[in-house]
């Protein structure tokens, strides 16, 4: 269990995370969205005691998190992640060695997966096999927590693929909380259970992608119809072209008329409406 308590990250005077409340109480995989400099990678590291917080606690399953805390229960990857320049086959052992309940035929099966070369070096390895590396070492920890930050980094679209393919499999193996920072946001909704929109520190959505499939649509019409028709709605988003306006909801949508036209939203869209910015501004 992941439970954060109004915390606040500051560097100077800017703050970076924002008085965040949020628990996360049961394993799944779940999907951690924002723009760039929204707060993605402080968030992770502070979860997983990489960083101190200015104000706020954090615990995972019941112990508090510092960066003191020696056995913090969280396995953490950073895009591009250093490892020692050893062979991958003597990295991937080496982490065996360090952790009683490391899996290693896992990580043995998926260096095979993707034809990972043990004998070579970690720095002659292109910037995806890298990230590929530093990915399997975290995922076959077995920590209780698994954070993982732009893991697709370098990839090519086979090797996304075979990535969710290995995130589903490795929490088959081993339920626990998964949380994954991606902009490649399409391609990872297969794959996870619950979202989580972090937007200018502050965390903006939490919830499953069912709560997204059956509650998050567009709506457009003349102006005078959407806006009765969404009158006791969550409208999270606008657009207005001439006449016809278009409101973006996450509710129950109204019922079909000659005068709507109702559309459910990708997650992509939805997204993009809820950290609401277009041009610098917030709508």
């Amino acid at each position: 269990m992941i439970e954060l308590k109004k915390v606040t990250k500051q560097y100077g005077q800017a703050a970076v995370l924002k008085n965040i409340t949020l628990s996360i109480d049961e394993p799944g995989i779940y999907c951690l969205l924002g723009r760039n400099g929204a707060g993605k990678t402080t968030l992770l590291k502070s979860i997983a005691g990489y960083q101190n917080i200015t104000d706020g606690t954090i615990q995972v399953d019941g112990r508090l998190i510092t960066t003191s805390t020696l056995d913090t229960g969280v396995s953490y990857i950073e895009n591009f992640a250093k490892h020692f320049n050893l062979p991958v086959r003597k990295l991937i052992q080496i982490a065996s060695e360090v952790n009683s309940d490391y899996d290693y035929d896992f990580a043995s099966e998926m260096m095979e997966r993707f034809e990972l070369d043990g004998k070579k070096k970690f720095k002659q390895l292109s910037l995806g096999m890298k990230t590929m590396v530093s990915t399997i070492i975290c995922l076959a920890s077995n920590k209780r927590v698994v954070l993982l930050d732009e893991p697709v980094l370098g990839f090519d679209a086979i090797m996304r693929v075979e990535f969710y393919d290995m995130l589903a499999e490795s929490f088959r193996k081993h339920p626990r909380i998964i949380i994954v920072s991606t902009h490649i946001i399409e391609e990872i909704a297969k794959t996870i259970q619950k979202l989580i929109i972090i937007d200018k520190g502050s965390i903006r959505f939490f919830d499953t992608l069912k709560a997204v499939e059956t509650k998050a649509f567009s709506i457009s019409g003349l102006q005078k119809d959407v806006e009765a028709a969404t009158q006791n709605l969550n409208i999270i988003g606008q657009d207005t072209v001439g006449g016809l306006v278009t409101s973006y909801i996450f509710d129950t949508p109204p019922e079909q008329t000659a005068s709507l036209e109702i559309h459910p939203l990708s997650l992509q869209d939805f997204f993009i409406q809820m950290v609401g910015h277009r041009g610098g501004a917030k709508r």
